[in-house]
């Protein structure tokens, strides 16, 4: 078994499913996006339950996502909410994949390829109300309707946008984008296409704006256990099924003052013992997201904390879980290698810790442990290789 591990709690996962289908309005449908390896825990494992307890639509953003599931025995609708390229669509339609088209140039390959399979390709509209990033823009849909109306492969199933905004606290802007999406739906109604299945609500706004729900909400976020921001906590109750764990590999007594890691920047203020974990940077332990401050608060917070660590006072730290006490990181996070200061407990070589590692952060390969009614059903490894041989490429 490895030194260093994250155990996932299924069960978690489906009280989840269970609290949030509570809250849908009538008529609606989750879907639920597993983009991004389902936010690091494990798309395979966490779609299969949500499958048995009766989800019927999944959202991922690339097409090998979806590949992969579908490879995994995966049934039902998935969608691609990402843009995919002429050379990846005739896969994904083989896959029974339904694709989201955002732009004339993807409608005329997606229509090209689709033709030259004798396929029909179920495709969702994405259209740009103010996210910035893809979609048809306000000024195209007067002309959509009439590309479609000339790609006869193509079937419009499904149309969407999505918010920039739903987990702030002003709603003005997430208001903005949703009348000009319900103006988008109008003009594509005029033109004959009705009754496609609408959907708009990502974790946050599912929670602000139920009368948004309509066919389907695109929830990620709140089925892994988080709220979209600390604004929205208490709406639901939701389990975190997330726990990453290290073993101890050595342990030894030091005088105090004595100096740990890199640059020597932390210095043991008393008699001590200090324990290593095979854990650091690479595995994404310590690695956080840039974050852009909100606010001439959030920017002074950032100076302070920088300024402190400068003098050797480190604030907002990793702390490690050991035997229900938080130890702290002595020193830097190394790349593969962490030393923690643990005082005086009672602690050997062998002993767990929990380790505060980011799900979206956490490297691929550490293993993943999948937990149901308190036994061990399942398990990922991703096994180190060294390739003998690197072929160049023609």
């Amino acid at each position: 078994m490895s030194d260093v591990w994250i155990d996932i709690d299924l069960d978690a996962i489906e009280e989840n499913y269970q609290e949030i289908t509570r809250h849908l309005s009538p008529g609606a449908r989750l879907m639920a996006v597993v983009k991004a390896d389902a936010y690091g825990l494990g798309a395979v494992q966490v779609s299969r339950t949500l499958r048995r307890l009766g989800c019927e639509a999944f959202a991922v953003t690339t097409m090998e996502e979806g590949l992969i599931l579908r490879r995994h025995g995966l049934e039902g609708l998935i969608l691609v909410l990402g843009p995919v390229s002429g050379e990846e669509m005739a896969q994904a339609l083989e896959a029974d994949l339904q694709l989201t088209i955002s732009d004339f140039l993807m409608l005329k390959e997606c229509q090209t390829v689709a033709a030259n399979l004798g396929k029909e390709a179920q495709i969702h509209l994405k259209l740009e109300t103010g996210m910035g990033r893809t979609g048809f823009l306000a000024k195209d849909w007067e002309n959509l309707g009439q590309a479609l109306k000339e790609a006869p492969n193509l079937k419009p199933v499904g149309i969407f946008t999505h918010f920039a905004r739903a987990a702030q606290r002003d709603q003005s802007y997430t208001k903005m984008q949703y009348e000009a999406f319900q103006r988008g739906v109008k003009t594509l109604e005029q033109q004959g296409f009705v009754g496609l299945w609408q959907h708009v609500c990502n974790s946050a706004a599912f929670l602000d704006y139920p009368q948004w729900h309509h066919d389907f909400v695109r929830i990620g976020t709140l089925l892994v256990g988080h709220f979209p921001s600390p604004a929205f906590a208490g709406k639901l109750k939701l389990k975190d099924p997330w726990t990453a764990k290290a073993k101890i590999v050595s342990l030894r007594q030091v005088p105090k003052g004595t100096y740990v890691g890199y640059q020597s920047l932390y210095k043991t203020k008393a008699d001590t013992q200090l324990a290593v974990i095979p854990v650091g940077y690479t595995h994404g332990f310590g690695v956080q997201p840039h974050l852009v401050p909100q606010g001439p608060v959030d920017f002074l917070k950032i100076v302070v904390k920088n300024f402190l660590a400068l003098c050797g006072v480190y604030v907002g730290q990793e702390k490690i879980l050991l035997k229900g006490h938080n130890v702290p990181v002595a020193g830097k996070i190394g790349m593969q290698l962490t030393v923690l200061d643990v005082g005086n407990l009672s602690c050997q070589v062998g002993d767990e810790v929990i380790l505060p590692i980011r799900r979206t952060q956490a490297s691929a390969r550490l293993v993943r442990q999948y937990w149901s009614e308190k036994r061990l059903i399942a398990k990922r490894e991703i096994k180190e290789g060294f390739l003998q041989t690197y072929p160049e490429c023609p």
